[in-house]
């Protein structure tokens, strides 16, 4: 699977979800569902992985738990509420920044449509030195 499609694939993924329940339900019941979901499509994926990034070349441990990380590159926050907030949308920013992610997704379960909740950001990295 090319990275650059992992967004889409992972966005199908919760379009089958949302297709299945609709809106209305909780968020932990959206989450475990994606979980079944991204198993049975066989990706490689963690949940409720804490966040840790490097500050003053320090490792920093926090009790922020991220929703699930799928290929190591992709970060998915599941939420079901009425609208996703800007300052959720600036907290994804800064953990996908943070984690060193490539993509982050917010998906808002509790939607008529499912493209109405869905928050992308892509960071396009630079090449490292001596990389």
């Amino acid at each position: 699977m090319n990275a650059a499609d992992l967004p889409h694939l992972v966005i199908g993924a919760c379009m089958n979800v949302h297709r299945a329940l609709g809106p209305g339900l909780t968020r932990d019941a959206y989450e475990e569902c994606m979980a079944i979901e991204l198993r049975e499509l066989e990706f490689d994926f963690k949940r409720q992985v804490a966040l840790e990034f490097e500050y003053h070349g320090r490792r920093v441990q926090t009790a922020t738990r991220l929703d699930f990380v799928v290929g190591d590159s992709l970060l998915l926050l599941v939420r079901a509420q009425e609208e996703i907030s800007r300052l959720e949308q600036q907290e994804l920013e800064s953990k996908v920044r943070l984690g060193r992610f490539n993509t982050g997704l917010i998906v808002n379960f509790n939607v008529g449509t499912l493209r109405k909740g869905i928050y992308q950001i892509t960071v396009k990295r630079r090449a490292e030195r001596g990389e």
